[in-house]
């Protein structure tokens, strides 16, 4: 695997993107101390079981601000003063304060000494790099993707679902330069993209309504799909077909085709894709010639001992398909020039 890829801003799909809540900090007072009036004064309903993770008494306020700090910095906003960090998070100006002075002892935020802005330390790449060398799904799947790497000649992804979107854990780029600029880390909203709406596909309808209902549902291209009719029409076909092909739904001029990958207990835990320009591909052809190799692919990395085998389309799609040839060519003899 490239680590230098692997790196590229990988961390930040670890930081937790849950709706900011009320401050819990009264400005003079200390932290811990004020995390544990705040515990003392929840009411107590409810048990554990039907209580939000905030109103548990194990909920830790203060890491969570300490977290928002991390998440404000983003490719828009790379470098930040204080003001622009307190605006940006929602946050006192004690507690931002407080926080970024944490963060920049710790490492994880660099100061200019001159303007007095912040900005992300490499430090915070080991989040995520720890992610990727502890997270067996990506240990496993790296040399299968590889595989239909070499097969296909096209960029390969493995996504993963964090709420209501795929994240990029692991990438094999292709041979020929794409216009998308997708990296590890990236997320995309799983309506409007081919592994995102093949894992909803295959989750239980009534988890899959539930993310959908909480989705905003907008369009980034004129074909995207962003009507809850229309795509609960679409999980149905993927669902009947046993992979998703999404045509311009993202981004304008790419094709990508995905199937799902499951765990043991037959639940979608992530999703293979390949991503194609349409000016060298057409739908027929990806069905014809990248489709066995997704499926195959994304068969191969679920696990041996899951109920995959009962999925019928995997095998109907892989006796009914045209052989392939190891040779990549074989691939490439189909493709459009450009």
């Amino acid at each position: 695997m490239h680590y230098f890829a692997i790196c590229d801003i990988a961390s930040r799909f670890l930081i937790f993107r849950e709706p900011w809540g009320a401050s819990l900090h009264r400005p003079g007072q200390d932290d811990t101390k004020a995390d544990m009036t705040n515990r003392k004064a929840r009411p107590k309903q409810g048990n554990d079981k039907t209580r939000s993770p905030r109103e548990s008494s194990l909920f830790v306020g203060s890491l969570e601000k300490g977290m928002q700090i991390l998440r404000v910095f983003d490719r828009e906003h790379s470098v930040m003063g204080l003001s622009e960090i307190v605006e940006a998070s929602g946050l006192d100006k004690s507690s931002v304060q407080r926080f970024t002075f944490t963060l920049h002892a710790l490492g994880y935020l660099r100061k200019d000494d001159s303007t007095r802005k912040y900005t992300l330390s490499p430090r915070v790449l080991e989040l995520g790099f720890a992610y990727l060398q502890t997270d067996s799904l990506v240990e496993y799947a790296t040399p299968h993707m590889y595989e239909a790497n070499r097969r296909s000649g096209e960029t390969v992804n493995v996504t993963e679902l964090f709420d209501t979107e795929v994240v990029y854990v692991a990438r094999a780029p292709g041979r020929h330069v794409i216009s998308v600029d997708i990296f590890l880390g990236m997320r995309i909203p799983a309506h409007a993209c081919a592994p995102g709406r093949v894992i909803l596909a295959f989750m239980e309808e009534i988890d899959a309504a539930a993310l959908i209902d909480r989705s905003e549902l907008r369009k980034f291209t004129p074909k995207t799909i962003a009507s809850r009719a229309g795509l609960l029409r679409e999980l149905a076909q993927v669902r009947s077909q046993g992979y998703a092909i999404a045509e311009e739904q993202c981004y304008l001029g790419e094709i990508s085709v995905a199937a799902p990958i499951f765990n043991g207990s037959r639940k979608p835990v992530a999703a293979l894709n390949i991503s194609v320009p349409s000016s060298r591909w057409s739908v027929k052809q990806i069905e014809e010639q990248l489709v066995p190799i997704v499926l195959e692919a994304s068969r191969a990395i679920s696990p041996a001992d899951s109920s995959v085998s009962s999925h019928p389309w995997f095998y109907r799609r892989l006796t009914t398909a045209p052989a392939l040839s190891a040779n990549p060519k074989r691939v490439a003899s189909g493709r459009r020039s450009r």
